[in-house]
Parts: structure tokens; sequence; C-alpha cells
């Protein structure tokens, strides 16, 4: 179940993203970099947001700093 939910967000990001770089103007359709940052990027969803969970549940939260002028 959660492999499918994985693919089914990497194929929705990478329709978005696919539908934002065909109506760009700017950028060449030509531009094999392009293509590959658009086909790698959705490839990566699904390493990419458990680590990021991860990593955002392991953090203590930080007290502020106090500045050094304030006293």
């Amino acid at each position: 179940m959660i492999i499918i939910c994985y693919f089914l967000m990497a194929s929705i990001v990478f329709l978005v993203w696919l539908k934002r770089f065909l109506n760009d103007t700017a950028t060449s359709k030509k531009d094999v970099i392009s293509w590959i940052a658009l086909v790698i990027g959705p490839l990566m969803w699904p390493v990419v947001l458990p680590l990021s969970l991860l990593q955002m549940t392991s953090k203590k939260p930080v007290a502020p700093a106090k500045c050094a002028l304030e006293d």
C-alpha cells in the first residue's frame, strides 16, 4: 500500500512538472539536462520523502539564541 502511494505521488509530481515544463517558454524543449531533471526528480520522490520526514522528526527543538547586544 505504501509503495502504491509513493508511485502515485511520484506520477502526480511528474505530471505537474511536465505540464509546467511544456508551458514554460523560457526553457528549450531540446535541452537534455532539463529532461533529465524532469525524470529524476519524481523518481527520487520515494527516497527523499521518508528521509526528510525522518530528519524533521529527529531534530530536537532548539531554544532561540540570545543576542549579546540585548543584555
